[in-house]
């Protein structure tokens, strides 16, 4: 079975690297945040994870991390998966834009980022702004994305595209667990 590993169990590290197993997603949280949601799905075999400040509610929150996790993988590209959320969120939002952003290789991984903005979120009924990123590993498919009710600084989307940069995908098979500061 395929381990996972969610660094809010264990900040990964150079220490831990001859801990990991398999396929891992390589993910740190910011110390102030919490696990405010969890479904990990046997039947449809798809783990969600939501984390927010730890002073903050799922009902009212201003920053959240998203993980899902798609145990069986997904047979289409990370450009292809970002596409089709673009269109999706492009559809339930009346006031807002995406920006699809580099994709490319990390490690042996394809991945794709995208932007998306909307003055008021139907979801969430606030504005809303996500980055998001996809990674096809090869045996699962990981989308992490980190949304804010509340528009950005440029010093703040530079920092989250460090932190989205910073997520990867590595294997104990393939000995390709490098893991980047």
């Amino acid at each position: 079975m395929i381990k996972i590993l969610i660094a809010l169990l264990l900040i990964v590290s150079f220490t831990y690297t001859k801990e990991l197993q398999d396929e891992n997603l390589l993910q740190t949280l910011p110390k102030d945040f919490k696990l405010a949601y969890k479904n990990e799905n046997k039947q449809t075999h798809v783990d969600m994870y939501e984390f927010i400040p730890k002073a903050e509610t799922l009902k009212n929150w201003s920053q959240m991390i998203t993980t899902n996790i798609f145990h069986r993988n997904l047979n289409i590209s990370p450009q292809e998966y970002v596409k089709a959320i673009k269109a999706k969120w492009e559809e339930s939002c009346e006031v807002g834009h995406t920006k699809l952003l580099p994709h490319g290789k990390e490690n042996g991984y394809e991945y794709a980022l995208v932007m998306l903005y909307c003055k008021k979120s139907n979801q969430i009924q606030k504005e809303q702004l996500t980055y998001l990123k996809a990674i096809k590993g090869n045996d699962s498919f990981y989308v992490v994305q980190k949304a804010f009710t509340f528009l950005l600084k440029k010093n703040k989307i530079i920092d989250t595209m460090h932190y989205l940069k910073r997520i990867g995908v590595c294997d104990t098979r393939l000995k390709n667990c490098t893991i980047s500061k």
